[in-house]
């Protein structure tokens, strides 16, 4: 934590007051002294323009958070004509010498949220500054449940997760500041207190590319649904009104031809930003692709023949590489609109999602109707000429996980809905990794992750620990 905001405000330092010897009473040209920033409505927007751009770091939503989730998971099986790259996830071998480096990048949001919150009295009392408050709040409490998602147990996850270590809950911007680590309790009452909190006072019409109404109910429908607190996910759920996108929309949104049903997304400019999400999963040479990770063959065959997300192309198509071999490759993330880059904008929220926590939610209380209900909005479309198979009890709850499977592939979710359902990774020991099955399968030593691992928990870095003794690291590293 203390190596973290070090490095942050020496950054910050070094940008600021970086000059000539004999000019040090000058100021940068193309920078600005804290001491003369945040005082107008104009400003406090380019902070929090700073503030979202921090989500897009390669270990955040710029890539590795979207991916390492289903990595680690049965979605996806390593491509053997590839880079090799993320290989120690998938073979779950992560340890505090081998971390997954994510503790950087949520604290750079939550320490430019910060700074905002902290100099928010600045600006006059009315909308505008309620709206940038509720932003950079919000921002930050995002920040945080991604973290204890990755870090920290989920409170379904065992009878006694909420009091096991959660994340450190950070105010301040003080650099110097070391905090241990609270319950997965206290974390999540901070992530929801803020939400709720901001509900009322920002905007509605924010847009898709920053936290907006719409965006914060979503996002506490996901926080209430991982703290097991059903009727309230529910309602923040019905509190959400953009729908769900059509299917004849829906190829559309992954190549940022759409915003239907996206509630909330890291916009990128694609030649000042340039972030390539999707290279996480493929690269493209001369016309052939260079696969990383492909789909699963079992994944594959899940995605019926009348389902837009593989009769469009808009997740999964097969595809050659140098060699002719073919794969099941994952085009989710492939570029937009006639790019095959992999630069794309990260969605964060869609009304999809919403759906799907507001029908495990009903059905997790028993109230098959609703959740069908729920699930159905989901469903009709997807399938072409769907028709509802009325589920009802277990056969139901099923039905609603394999639709969160297939429909938020690739999103960063796989991990963390088995870590909350407290389930296993099972992997095929015999399906390779081309389109029909061959090609070379999982080792036998990586097709098996059981439910309640220490490995479902990401260890601390060591060099944050090395930095801060006390600073608790997760059991079985």
């Amino acid at each position: 934590m203390k190596n973290i905001f070090k490095t942050i405000i020496l950054v910050f330092g070094i940008l600021l007051f970086n000059s000539c010897e004999d000019e040090l009473d000058q100021l940068p040209n193309d920078s600005v002294s804290p001491d003369t920033f945040y005082n107008n409505i104009g400003e406090f927007e380019s902070a929090m323009r700073g503030v979202y751009s921090g989500f897009l770091s390669g270990n955040y939503y710029g890539g590795q958070f979207l991916a390492l989730p289903d990595i680690l998971t049965d979605n996806v099986i390593i491509a053997q004509e590839g880079r090799l790259s993320n290989r120690l996830f998938f073979e779950w071998r992560h340890a505090p010498n081998l971390a997954y480096s994510f503790m950087y990048a949520p604290y750079v949001v939550t320490n430019r949220a910060n700074l905002i919150l902290s100099n928010i009295d600045n600006l006059p009392a009315g909308p505008e500054r309620s709206n940038i408050e509720a932003e950079a709040r919000a921002a930050r409490a995002l920040a945080l449940f991604d973290l204890v998602r990755v870090f920290s147990e989920i409170p379904t996850q065992s009878a006694g997760a909420s009091q096991t270590l959660g994340m450190p809950i950070i105010t301040s911007t003080d650099p110097t500041i070391q905090v241990l680590r609270p319950t997965v309790e206290t974390s999540y009452d901070f992530i929801i207190s803020e939400l709720e909190a901001v509900k009322a006072t920002i905007n509605a019409d924010n847009g898709s590319g920053r936290f907006n109404k719409n965006a914060v109910n979503g996002l506490l429908s996901r926080a209430y649904l991982y703290n097991g607190d059903y009727l309230n996910a529910i309602t923040a759920a019905n509190d959400v009104t953009t729908s769900v996108a059509t299917s004849a929309n829906f190829p559309a949104v992954w190549t940022d031809g759409s915003e239907d049903g996206v509630i909330f997304k890291i916009n990128q400019d694609r030649i000042l930003d340039g972030v390539s999400i999707g290279t996480s999963w493929s690269q493209s040479n001369a016309g052939a692709i260079v696969p990383e990770y492909v789909l699963s063959f079992e994944l594959a065959n899940l995605y019926a023949s009348t389902d837009v997300r593989k009769s469009s192309g808009a997740y999964t198509q097969i595809q050659a590489d140098a060699s002719g071999n073919l794969y099941n490759s994952i085009t989710k993330m492939f570029g937009e609109s006639g790019q095959n880059n992999g630069v794309v904008d990260a969605k964060v929220i869609r009304a999809a999602e919403v759906q799907l926590n507001k029908a495990e939610a009903h059905a997790m209380l028993g109230q098959f109707t609703e959740a069908l209900t729920a699930l159905d909005v989901v469903r009709m479309n997807r399938y072409s000429g769907f028709i509802s198979p009325s589920e009802t009890g277990a056969a139901l709850l099923d039905a609603i996980k394999l639709e969160r499977r297939l429909e938020l592939f690739a999103e960063g979710h796989r991990l963390f809905d088995l870590k909350r359902w407290n389930e296993g990774v099972v992997r095929s020991a015999t399906d390779g990794d081309f389109f029909d099955g061959t090609g070379t399968p999982v080792p036998s030593t990586f097709t098996t992750l059981p439910a309640g691992s220490h490995l479902f928990q990401f260890p601390i870095p060591q060099t944050e620990i090395n930095a801060f003794p006390e600073f608790q690291q997760n059991p079985g590293y």
